[in-house]
């Protein structure tokens, strides 16, 4: 009985991890990360609309507010952009249309083929291919002095057509943002 129970709890972590939001990493290895205290947050410019969806004042406003809360949970000191922070931050966002398939597909049916009786026939209907919108949400630490990239983070599909929610992207955040600063190397 032990050990199917640990063999459950087993499959359900392994269920969970495969749930879990995809994030990326990638880091200046010689940034000094533990002399990072203050931090300015950047919007990014202003452009021609790309995707009506992603480039809004209010998603703007979302990753703002969430990058904030998060960093200053974890004890960063906001600060003004002129006021020399030892990190800025800012965001992109990207979206694509990604094509999804269900794989074939079958239809079952009955015929009269036969002279004395029915026949069953079964017909390929092809492909169920659906078209969907996946964003990208990145986050981008600048070393506030020398204002060069020193960490990015990124998840795909933390946005739909359907939902940008603030819970949806507070979460995407909170995932990248678990991993800054980088662990450092043993």
């Amino acid at each position: 009985m032990k050990a199917l129970m640990k063999l459950l709890l087993m499959a359900v972590a392994l269920l969970l991890v495969g749930c879990a939001p995809r994030v990326m990493v990638e880091h200046d290895s010689s940034a000094p990360f533990s002399d990072y205290h203050s931090f300015a947050w950047v919007s990014p410019p202003v452009g021609p609309v790309k995707d009506p969806i992603l480039d809004s004042q209010i998603l703007d406003d979302r990753v703002k507010h969430a990058v904030i809360a998060d960093l200053n949970a974890r004890g960063y000191v906001e600060t003004a952009p002129d006021k020399s922070p030892d990190f800025i931050v800012t965001y992109h966002t990207v979206s694509k249309q990604k094509l999804e398939s269900s794989g074939a597909s079958f239809s079952f049916g009955f015929v009269d083929a036969f002279p004395s009786g029915f026949g069953s026939v079964i017909v390929p209907v092809g492909n169920n291919v659906e078209s969907r919108e996946q964003g990208t949400l990145m986050l981008d630490v600048l070393d506030g002095h020398n204002k060069r990239l020193v960490w990015r983070g990124w998840t795909r599909d933390w946005v739909s057509q359907d939902n940008y929610s603030e819970k949806a992207v507070s979460q995407a955040v909170q995932d990248i943002l678990a991993r800054f600063p980088p662990k450092p190397a043993s």
